[in-house]
């Protein structure tokens, strides 16, 4: 491909609570344009793929459903083989993408692989206690993604790795994390751009360095940082990795690529 690879992230970037950011859209299109492939990725970990597309297009984005990858997609691609048995604690809406494509069983059914999502509205002991005896015996433990918290109508709220810790604590494991910032998740979206550019023709975009920027600058591509969601909150972090370029938001992308 002429063009370069734009792994754009969505909420904080695209999007805040329910709008788009002011001149996303035409930034996207305006990428497209220019002959550039573009791909959502996202940590998204509470919906299937379809709620996620469609959400986004009620928002006024122009996006396409090849265009979104999440962990969701990761945990498809990585445990569709024969001997993969899967216990599932996520939201119904994941539990049901999963089971269309993999081998769901139940924490008693001799799983492989114990894979933890978002839970708030499902989890209680009972369910955690399961997962966690599943781990003892020998399932691997993986993480649709490893946030520690996250906004919630507006307030902070446990994210899914704050459920996976108890879980890791417990068994004295380590969760294999399928999401942002992990460089396998940057790697298997790549791998849906065909041919995949090299690294100085890859960028991640996004408001977080913890997730994004860290998973750009770990797999060495090209990073930037947008200064909307949760940019303010990490300003002042000097621990957390810092992007190649800095804009104010996406409308700002399209020409830094021109010029590139």
């Amino acid at each position: 491909m002429n063009g370069h690879a734009v792994l754009l992230d969505l909420q904080g970037t695209v999007y805040e609570g329910d709008d788009l950011v002011a001149g996303a859209d035409d930034a996207v299109a305006a990428l497209r344009e220019a002959g550039h492939a573009v791909r959502f990725v996202t940590n998204t970990d509470s919906q299937d793929s379809a709620s996620i597309v469609a959400r986004l297009r009620g928002m006024g984005l122009r996006i396409e459903p090849a265009e979104l990858f999440t962990p969701v997609d990761a945990a498809v691609a990585l445990l569709a083989g024969p001997e993969a048995r899967v216990h599932v604690l996520a939201t119904g809406a994941v539990r049901d993408q999963l089971t269309a494509r993999l081998a769901v069983v139940g924490p008693e059914d001799g799983p492989t692989h114990v894979l933890v999502g978002d839970v708030h509205d499902v989890l209680d002991y009972p369910a955690l206690d399961a997962a966690f005896r599943a781990v003892l015996g020998g399932a691997e433990l993986l993480a649709l993604q490893h946030g520690r918290w996250f906004l919630r109508g507006g307030r902070p709220a446990l994210d899914t790795g704050s459920v996976v810790a108890a879980i890791e604590h417990g068994a004295e494991v380590a969760a294999r994390t399928l999401g942002k910032p992990s460089t396998g998740f940057l790697r298997l979206a790549l791998g849906t751009i065909s041919p995949a550019p090299g690294p100085d023709r890859t960028w991640v975009v996004g408001d977080d360095r913890s997730s994004d920027v860290a998973m750009g600058r770990a797999a060495g591509v090209r990073t930037v940082l947008v200064r909307t969601g949760k940019f303010a909150r990490q300003a002042d972090d000097d621990s957390l990795p810092h992007a190649e370029h800095v804009l104010d938001d996406l409308t700002g992308l399209p020409d830094l690529l021109g010029r590139a």
